[in-house]
């Protein structure tokens, strides 16, 4: 049938100038389609790595934006992100233990952190959003099970024993030292909240040297199990007094064997803590040991003594602390 002079006029021949924006709006559409299939959204692969010796409390984000949760002693998960979107993870140590968050994207570490509470994160193609920057130079050396390390006979004279100081909530005593050291003053110190009893170096020194005592942290309770759980308990106790004054604070433990004290089991580990010109602390390096006694009792005894490096003339009294300590 014959279409009539209108349609025939609907369906003539096409304009120039029309034919020419279709091939253009054509053209536009298939370049935004390769570059939305190609380089934008192309998916990149995020890894989140935990490291933990016990259990860290975990959150972290997926590419729909949800946020998971999870406790456990370790981890490396995998998703794929698309650039621009946001990748993070969190961690906390159980019981104040170190912590360790990583995120890797393709492959490369670019966000690294160690500490009790740690956070990883940034956006996925930006670099510049990347925190905190992956670690370089010197790591952390933590003690591993079968690492014997003995503690030094330090040289020198100790300061003059004047007592005895009796913890009787965490079930020991041990020797009251004079010379450098003073009565436990009224000063707010970190150690406050979680040891019992506690001695501290004069104040006119400028910087505190201490020593003190408690039971094991509860929280930490799960790391007293098994064959070496004195060495485990005594690290995680160790860990929960280890703290990141920066970036660059980088640890190793320089001591870790077994004692008997007063015919008990017990483990001692000591740690050296070096701090970069960063930190917000006026010492560069610090001593650290934990004591860790099995009194019997479901927590086990510690004594903990902290030597900053202008106390290190006073290294002979943690040979003497260590040899005075009795169970009650």
């Amino acid at each position: 049938m014959a279409l009539s002079r209108q349609g025939r006029r609907l369906t003539g021949p096409v304009p120039n100038w029309a034919g020419g924006l279709g091939a253009f709006i054509l053209f536009a559409y298939i370049t935004a389609f390769a570059v939305h299939t190609g380089s934008v959204t192309k998916p990149v692969d995020v890894t989140y790595d935990i490291g933990v010796q016990g259990l860290a409390d975990v959150e972290f984000t997926s590419p729909d934006g949800r946020l998971h949760r999870t406790r456990t002693a370790t981890m490396s998960t995998s998703f794929a992100f698309h650039r621009g979107e946001k990748a993070s993870i969190t961690a906390t140590g159980v019981g104040g233990v170190l912590v360790t968050c990583r995120l890797r994207l393709a492959g490369d570490t670019v966000a690294e952190f160690t500490g009790q509470n740690t956070a990883c994160g940034g956006r996925v193609g930006d670099p510049a959003t990347y925190l905190p920057p992956p670690i370089t130079g010197s790591v952390n050396a933590p003690a591993q099970v079968g690492d014997l390390m003995e503690l030094p006979r330090y040289s020198g004279k100790s300061s003059p024993v004047t007592g005895r100081l009796t913890d009787h909530a965490a079930g020991i005593s041990y020797a009251r030292l004079g010379g450098g050291w003073g009565a436990k003053d009224q000063l707010s110190h970190m150690y406050d909240s979680t040891l019992t009893l506690r001695q501290e170096s004069r104040p006119e020194r400028g910087w505190f040297a201490l020593y003190g005592s408690a039971r094991m942290n509860p929280e930490l309770l799960y790391r007293y199990t098994g064959d070496n759980r004195l060495f485990q308990a005594a690290l995680a106790q160790q860990d929960a007094y280890t703290w990141t004054y920066s970036d660059h604070t980088t640890y190793r433990d320089i001591v870790s064997q077994p004692l008997t004290i007063d015919h008990r089991k017990a483990w001692v580990i000591t740690r050296q803590e070096t701090f970069g010109p960063n930190a917000s602390t006026s010492i560069r390096a610090d001593l650290r040991t934990v004591v860790l006694i099995d009194t019997g009792l479901e927590r086990p005894a510690y004594l903990f003594v902290s030597m900053p490096d202008p106390a290190h003339d006073y290294l002979p009294d943690l040979n003497r602390l260590i040899s005075s300590i009795r169970v009650l």
